[in-house]
């Protein structure tokens, strides 16, 4: 049996906005069985200490924990890689995106027609409906 992987929903918003816009946030559908998501967001300063916290949640009566929750320094990932499931999640959407280079990250970051692959597919998940939920945070705060 195959696995099927849809991305459904998706919230982005920017609690410093003279930090952070979010210029564009969305999904689009391009067949029955892919939707691609869109991001635009621009950084208004430098930033060159983020921290991102990410947590995989489980629908169970409502989202609930389920196995991962992370805090990774950012800018020390992406000067060299070094957390196996970070890696996973980078390369979904690295081939879509102009985040290639180590910080300081400055104006516009761009995701363009991100959707998943099968290489989302090595890690053995129980079938149900999973939400991954990113919060960034520039100089812990």
């Amino acid at each position: 049996d195959s696995a099927t992987y849809k991305l459904t929903n998706v919230i982005c918003e920017s609690f410093n906005k003279s930090w952070v816009t979010i210029n564009e946030c969305r999904l689009k559908a391009m067949s029955r069985n892919r939707t691609v998501f869109n991001f635009n967001a621009t950084f208004h300063h430098p930033a060159s200490h983020i921290v991102q916290d990410y947590r995989l949640l489980k629908r169970e009566s409502g989202y609930k924990p389920w196995l991962y929750r992370k805090k990774i320094d950012s800018c020390r990932f992406l000067r060299k890689p070094y957390d196996a499931l970070t890696i996973l999640i980078y390369n979904a959407y690295k081939p879509f995106s102009n985040i290639n280079h180590t910080c300081p990250l400055n104006g516009d970051i761009l995701i363009r027609g991100m959707y998943l692959t099968t290489e989302i597919r090595t890690l053995p998940y129980p079938t149900g409906q999973y939400m991954v939920q990113l919060n960034w945070l520039f100089y812990q705060k």
